[in-house]
């Protein structure tokens, strides 16, 4: 159960705020060919309330996103300290330098970090918790978050999607066990497991979620929490509630669930947000 009067409170804006409140994200992706998933991650995270978005851009020849110029562009090895909180995996690619991006994050940052599409795949890749990655993650001082898709959770524990499917909860369960990382496997109720065991299945959500970029658009609501001070699990939970009621309000201004593209959801985002903090400030 989400407790929404007591995230309202952490999120509180008060009149007089400013930037430097509302925490700072590093977005570390975007290789050549998939740079668009992590403009994704990052306008999103901008619509969730993020102070300031930097992109660690493994594709140089990015200097800028036009649509969004706040977005401040970096190099993917770039400087991380002045980051509340980091996102790997939008657009990141599983070659060397994906690698050496992934564990740049891993070891020069102690705040929480969210770990998403290739980032998962390269951790799935290695065999056993002695391997870079994997011992970088349990050596990571802060919080971690995995949110695998269905397929990306079979390579995590070495099974089936049909297995993860049939027991969507246990392998949830088991991948925050393992991982020792809070871990949302999304797909239809989409489940937010804590690696003690606790867990939260989401209730919102449709068809219109189900096309391609919507996980970095989780990915960068989920971040933007973080950065703003919601724990892992809090912040995992609010992130996925979020973001399905925006594919309702698609679906409910579209007169269907066809046609919503993941570069339409920051605007939509900020709406169903605003919304939910009117709601919860007459309660």
């Amino acid at each position: 159960m989400i407790h929404h009067t007591q995230l309202f409170a952490q999120l509180t804006r008060p009149d007089d705020s400013h930037k430097g409140l509302f925490g700072s994200v590093a977005i570390v992706g975007g290789n050549i060919g998939m740079v668009g998933a992590s403009v994704l991650a990052g306008r999103s995270a901008f619509a969730t309330g993020a102070g300031k978005v930097w992109l660690n851009a493994l594709d140089a020849r990015l200097a800028v996103d036009v649509t969004a110029p706040e977005l401040m562009v970096r190099g993917a090895m770039d400087d991380l300290s002045g980051a509340d909180a980091v996102a790997v995996g939008m657009g990141l690619g599983q070659d060397t330098t994906a690698h050496h991006a992934f564990m740049h994050a891993l070891s020069h940052t102690d705040k929480p970090l969210i770990m998403d599409a290739d980032a998962l795949n390269l951790l799935a890749l290695e065999a056993n918790d002695a391997a870079p990655l994997r011992h970088g993650l349990r050596a990571h001082r802060g919080a971690n978050i995995l949110t695998p898709h269905p397929a990306e959770a079979a390579r995590l524990l070495g099974c089936t999607v049909a297995e993860v499917q049939a027991n969507r909860v246990t392998c949830a369960q088991k991948i925050a066990a393992q991982y020792t990382s809070v871990t949302v496997l999304k797909g239809s109720a989409s489940i937010i497991a804590h690696p003690d065991g606790n867990h939260h299945i989401n209730t919102t959500g449709n068809a219109a979620l189900a096309v391609a970029g919507q996980g970095d658009v989780l990915s960068g609501v989920i971040v933007a929490l973080l950065a703003q001070g919601l724990s892992a699990f809090d912040a995992a939970c609010l992130a996925v509630y979020w973001h399905g009621l925006a594919g309702e309000l698609y679906a409910f201004e579209a007169g269907g669930t066809v046609g919503l593209a993941a570069s339409a959801m920051p605007s939509l985002l900020s709406r169903v947000i605003n919304r939910w903090r009117a709601e919860q400030a007459l309660r």
